[in-house]
């Protein structure tokens, strides 16, 4: 990696990693303060989630809890407020962010940065590792959130379960950014890029919650879907990280990772 061409990379995207980060900096912090108000109110809000039907509950990341048993607890509330939601949030900011060197290519500037004495695969590295760095801070600025705002409503929260959490969904997103990264790579077309892992995101989604209310028999096929790997909820109850999950999105990091570099060493690149 050319750390002068990271420094040079975060500092263009400076603005856009700091408006995110205090935002979701922000929602982490109302989400804990509002806990109170939920938890004190005539509202049964685990009641009205069971009731909803499958298909949204694994939508949003519900399926196979029965709240009937569970506890409201700040981690319950984060979990169903906040974390389940943040691998959508952040990845859309991955999708957008990883097409950095489709968007150069297409600007004709990226043959110019290769002309220069730096080796193709630091280029990508320093790029890529840009999102990596935004991606770290927001988790660990959402993770001082969430227990900042335990601490200001003077509750208890159980702060291992909530990094655990924040530390699968931040594999999430880095494998989506990791989809992106390669389709830019593919086609060098920021719009082409964002089209193609857009739809592999979206379908994926889709998946999700579409076949368990669909035929039993294709029940399988949600084992194809990034988001079916990833339980918030199981986590906090259980209080360990699910090894599977883990594996599969190192695995699709790894492998798009590695076959971007391959990619971007034999493309030809010309204005």
């Amino acid at each position: 990696m050319s750390f002068s061409l990271f420094l040079s990379n975060l500092k263009l995207g400076r603005w856009g990693i700091l408006s995110w980060t205090v935002l979701i900096f922000l929602y982490a912090l109302l989400t804990m303060y509002l806990y109170p108000s939920f938890a004190e109110s005539n509202v049964d809000l685990l009641e009205y989630i069971n009731g909803l039907p499958e298909a949204l509950k694994a939508a949003f990341g519900y399926e196979g809890i029965d709240f009937t048993s569970a506890t409201f607890t700040p981690e319950a509330f984060a979990t169903l407020e906040f974390l389940v939601m943040w691998p959508l949030l952040i990845g859309t900011y991955g999708l957008f962010s990883s097409v950095g060197i489709a968007r150069e290519a297409e600007r004709g500037t990226l043959d110019l940065l290769l002309a220069q004495p730096i080796k193709r695969y630091k280029v990508l590295i320093s790029k890529f590792s840009v999102f990596i760095f935004a991606a770290v801070l927001i988790a660990v600025v959402s993770y001082l959130g969430l227990v900042a705002g335990a601490a200001m409503i003077d509750e208890p929260v159980d702060s291992g379960s909530l990094a655990m959490v924040l530390f699968e969904a931040l594999l999430m997103v880095l494998a989506i950014a990791s989809i992106t990264l390669l389709c830019s790579v593919v086609f060098l077309d920021p719009r082409k890029s964002l089209l193609v892992s857009g739809l592999i995101v979206g379908v994926s989604y889709i998946i999700n919650f579409m076949v368990p209310i669909l035929d039993p028999a294709i029940e399988w096929l949600r084992n194809t879907s990034i988001f079916y790997f990833y339980q918030p909820n199981e986590i906090v109850e259980s209080g360990s990280l699910d090894a599977i999950a883990i594996a599969v999105y190192t695995v699709i990091i790894l492998v798009c990772f590695f076959a971007s570099l391959v990619l971007f060493q034999r493309r030809d690149i010309t204005v």
